[in-house]
């Protein structure tokens, strides 16, 4: 299974889907490694990262191509990885959502927010080392704006203060969620006997 973690710059995406992945043992997949491989590839890059221009649709395509491309790779050895990705566009995540469901049969999708106030705080503060951006206030403004809402449901995760406690709400859920099947299992159970 894919576990999506998407969440627009700074409200903690790739802090949490870390520290998730190594929670639960499974692989952690960083798109932004290959956004940086295959964006540098674009001429007008280094602009594009100092002015927050977001990369255009071809190379979003490229990229997640590769991601496709690795995925498929991995899907042998890991039953379990937890991809970081913004997510912020929806045509260009369906393409993500159509391989996972291909690959492994299904995914979820994590959505990390914050408030608007602890984002800005975090990115004013926060040293971003070996991050794609250096500044990523524009970038994330310019994200924002592209934002297009979920067509299918996702499991939105609040980031407003450590990172533990977002950790600490998704644990939860997940064990809720665990009880709760197995509630609908045994009730199903007894109903077919």
């Amino acid at each position: 299974m894919i576990i999506f973690f998407g969440g627009l710059i700074g409200a903690g995406k790739s802090t949490i889907a870390r520290k998730f992945a190594a929670e639960i043992g499974c692989l952690y997949y960083d798109v932004d490694e290959i956004k940086k491989s295959v964006a540098a590839e674009e001429p007008d890059y280094q602009r594009n990262v100092r002015e927050g221009i977001p990369f255009s649709d071809e190379t979003r395509l490229k990229v997640f191509d590769r991601v496709i491309e690795d995925l498929r790779a991995l899907r042998g050895e890991h039953e379990y990885i937890v991809v970081d990705e913004t997510l912020h566009r929806r045509g260009l995540r369906r393409k993500l959502y159509a391989a996972a469901e291909e690959m492994f049969g299904d995914f979820v999708v994590i959505w990390v927010r914050a408030d608007e106030k602890v984002i800005t705080d975090r990115l004013r503060s926060t040293k971003r080392e070996g991050h794609l951006l250096d500044d990523p206030q524009p970038m994330r403004e310019s994200f924002q704006r592209q934002f297009e809402e979920f067509d299918r449901s996702v499991i939105v995760c609040n980031n407003n203060g450590e990172p533990e406690e977002a950790l600490a709400y998704l644990k939860n859920l997940i064990e809720s969620t665990s009880a709760l099947l197995k509630l609908a299992l045994r009730n199903r159970e007894g109903k077919a006997g």
